[in-house]
């Protein structure tokens, strides 16, 4: 169902966090899911920043502008994710604190310029004349532009970037859902967001179990279908099974994608689920969903 963007496309939803000083790169390494050591002005990675139980404050994308390590997370649930990552800052020559001093949007399609996409060679990352560029490509190639630079006003809404994040399977951790998943319930494992190999950090030993013993049970899925309304985020929706429907799941995100009630639903599920199954908008008879 994307469509492709001709202009950038806003990215007010997420917000930008720097994290300076000396012990940036020692300091994250013990808060967050992937090993910071394979960070680089060339590397972006997706992460995880969970509480001591596992479960996911948000989900992150990092890189490095400098000496500076910055992360990109969802608006709604910074302010405590960032008071949980400052909890032991007091003992570390670190900052951590919003960035107001750039802007973030997304390129998609012709509205990348193709000089732009030329430098991307083996790397997803690079800065050039003050401004970051991290490619994505999923649900195919895009853009996110980091830069000291006013942002143009005739931006594609937010909703634009969150149906292309849905579709590339990218979890959206709100504040409805922050501490309550663990990273592989979002299939962050698979985007190389955990790295199993690195010393302890927050969470470390419930993320590993639920890797090695099977603690885990849930997967990312994203269903499609029609709906006048939208599921509410944080709460279930609804399956059948043998002619009755019974709640199941929990709602990351809802996105009515057109004026024909086309909808998006990305739901945290069990796993081994009958891809046949259908679903529907909790108490919404009328409203048909399955598996995208």
């Amino acid at each position: 169902m994307s469509i492709l963007s001709i202009k950038p496309i806003s990215l007010a939803d997420w917000q930008l966090v720097k994290v300076s000083g000396t012990d940036n790169h020692k300091y994250l390494q013990g808060q967050v899911t992937i090993d910071t050591d394979n960070l680089t002005e060339q590397t972006a990675l997706f992460a995880a920043h969970c509480d001591s139980q596992g479960k996911m404050w948000s989900n992150l994308l990092i890189f490095q502008r400098g000496q500076d390590i910055y992360y990109i997370v969802r608006k709604s649930v910074v302010e405590k994710q960032m008071a949980a990552l400052k909890k032991y800052a007091v003992f570390s020559k670190v900052s951590i604190e919003p960035v107001t001093d750039l802007n973030i949007v997304g390129l998609d399609s012709q509205a990348i310029p193709s000089e732009i996409l030329a430098k991307f060679t083996d790397n997803n990352c690079f800065t050039e004349n003050n401004i970051t560029y991290i490619k994505l490509t999923s649900p195919h190639v895009r853009v996110i532009k980091i830069t000291p630079e006013a942002i143009d006003n005739d931006l594609e809404p937010c909703s634009r970037w969150l149906q292309l994040d849905l579709e590339a399977g990218y979890p959206i951790i709100d504040a409805e859902n922050t501490e309550s998943l663990l990273p592989q319930a979002c299939n962050l494992q698979y985007l190389n967001a955990i790295s199993f190999d690195k010393g302890c950090y927050c969470g470390q030993e419930m993320v590993a179990r639920a890797q090695y013993r099977g603690a885990n049970k849930r997967g990312l899925y994203l269903l499609a279908g029609k709906s006048a309304v939208l599921p509410v985020i944080g709460g279930t929706i609804e399956y059948q099974i043998d002619g009755n429907w019974r709640e199941s799941g929990q709602v990351l995100a809802a996105l009515k994608i057109n004026q024909d009630n086309d909808i998006y639903v990305q739901v945290v599920l069990a796993n081994g689920i009958d891809f046949n199954t259908p679903f529907r908008v909790k108490g919404e008879i009328d409203s048909v969903l399955s598996f995208h």
